[in-house]
């Protein structure tokens, strides 16, 4: 589906995308620290650690607000850590003490394991989109993607959405092979798998169905010489395999299956209902999300770029935006917002744009015909867009690099209090501090109602030290109206 002869050399070509997947891996890793030893500094990582460590205790993770393939990934990668501890330096590795002992690295294995599928997702993005454009718009797309700001953010926190994200990709790439190599069972079931394995990392990416779906659909129906019977049997095998994909990353989804549709019905309900930003996600995101999380540049061009292809290329445009109008359409139903709920939209988004640079530098190209004219445009066009989505991801990495507060204020308390002291602290746990080691330094409540200070659920005096929490996350940063004459008078 190519429309224009390749630019590019294979030579030069090899050597961008290297360029661009080196650059991607320096703004993910960068910074990838952040925070540790305070363990709660990004949320839901937690939630992922204690879920992979309670595997080594029962393979079933009684948890299914998230499919389990990515914390059996993690799982897995821990044994080999633990495994490797163990011949080091013999130290005790069981489960059961492995969170104690080694807590921040645990952390950082997950994080690293979402960083390398952020960079993983790079060449997968750059296939996928050779598949139906040029070499030009691939390696676009590609350094979009590298750069891009949500998508590099969220390369650092370990939880699902990147690695959902590169198995998306993924999958996207495995069905535009039905489209672009022709409809076999066997492209079929590569397919499914793939999108099963990444229903499998995020319940609601299993939408990454629909390209393969419409690929088998143009490649045997909507062409001649037509195959309804092929379509049949490869749609068959694509959702046989997408179901077998999901089962064996999330096993217990059918094993145990009362908590599975349990979990799976409370999460959807929140979904709806909304959390802390009560906004509908349709209007949120397009003017929150995406704005900010691409940058207004990247953001305009992959709306234009998605526009072009409707109206000029309608069998890529039906392939390409199959997957994130869909998944758009069911994130922004609902009132909870979260941003990286937009992350697998992200690498579609970076294609379209990418399609727009193309179009563009080929307009100019013929309207001035200069020497490499379609060369020049495209990198002014590229630095034009790629600037303001690489800006606000240097900037992220330079503020993740610097010491956290959470982390400086647990280090003075030690330092102040090395025997221990009583403290209560205003806020959201993510926001307080850790000091080690934390039995040393009972943690008091606060009961509005009784306007008192409490010690395992009793009313207590006043504790030696009281730590407000600052931040612009208001509703995380609460301080209780009663406290401040105690304050004040304290």
């Amino acid at each position: 589906m190519t429309d224009n002869p390749p630019a590019v050399s294979d030579r030069t070509c090899r050597a961008v995308l290297i360029l661009v997947i080196a650059g991607g891996a320096i703004l993910r890793f960068w910074g990838i620290r952040f925070g540790l030893p305070h363990t709660l500094a990004r949320p839901d990582e937690e939630v992922m650690v204690d879920a992979a460590l309670a595997v080594f205790r029962d393979p079933n993770p009684h948890f299914f607000d998230w499919p389990s393939l990515f914390i059996y990934e993690t799982a897995a990668a821990y044994a080999v850590w633990f495994a490797v501890e163990r011949l080091v330096s013999g130290a005790a590795t069981q489960a059961t003490i492995a969170k104690a002992a080694f807590e921040p690295t645990l952390h950082l294995i997950v994080r690293g394991l979402s960083a390398s599928a952020g960079i993983l997702t790079i060449p997968v993005l750059y296939a996928a989109a050779r598949e139906l454009f040029s070499r030009r718009v691939a390696l676009i797309a590609a350094s979009f993607l590298a750069i891009v700001f949500l998508h590099v953010r969220d390369s650092h926190f370990g939880v699902t959405d990147v690695p959902a994200t590169f198995l998306t990709v993924c999958a996207f790439w495995a069905g535009l092979r039905c489209a672009t190599r022709g409809v076999t069972l066997t492209r079929a079931a590569i397919a499914g798998l793939l999108c099963g394995l990444c229903a499998s990392t995020k319940y609601n990416a299993a939408l990454v169905m629909l390209p393969a779906l419409t690929a088998i659909l143009l490649g045997t129906v909507c062409e001649r010489p037509r195959s309804p019977g092929l379509a049949a049997r490869a749609m068959a095998v694509l959702l046989l395999f997408a179901a077998a994909g999901f089962l064996a990353g999330t096993p217990y989804a059918l094993l145990d299956r009362p908590a599975f549709v349990a979990a799976v019905t409370r999460v959807g309900s929140h979904l709806s209902a909304g959390h802390v930003v009560m906004a509908r996600g349709w209007i949120y995101h397009a003017a929150f999300t995406l704005r900010y999380g691409l940058g207004l540049p990247l953001f305009v061009a992959a709306g234009l770029g998605a526009c072009w292809l409707i109206v000029r290329q309608g069998r890529a445009a039906a392939l390409v935006l199959a997957f994130p109008i869909p998944y758009y359409a069911v994130l922004g139903a609902g009132f909870t917002v979260f941003v990286r709920y937009m992350v697998p939209v992200v690498p579609f988004l970076c294609l379209t744009a990418a399609v727009f640079v193309d179009r563009v530098a080929e307009w100019a190209g013929e309207t001035f015909p200069l020497p490499r004219g379609r060369d020049i445009s495209v990198v002014i066009l590229v630095a034009m867009i790629a600037f303001p989505a690489a800006a606000p991801s240097v900037a992220f990495d330079r503020l993740v690099m610097r010491p956290d507060t959470r982390v400086l204020g647990a280090n003075w308390i030690v330092s102040r209090f090395p025997s221990g002291v009583s403290m209560y602290q205003t806020g959201f746990d993510y926001g307080r501090l850790q000091p080690k080691p934390i039995d040393r330094y009972m943690q008091y409540t606060f009961n509005d109602r009784a306007n008192q200070f409490e010690l395992d659920g009793k009313a207590a005096a006043l504790p030696d030290v009281v730590v407000l929490l600052e931040s612009p996350l208001g509703v995380y940063s609460r301080v209780p109206p009663q406290l401040g004459s105690t304050l004040a008078a304290n």
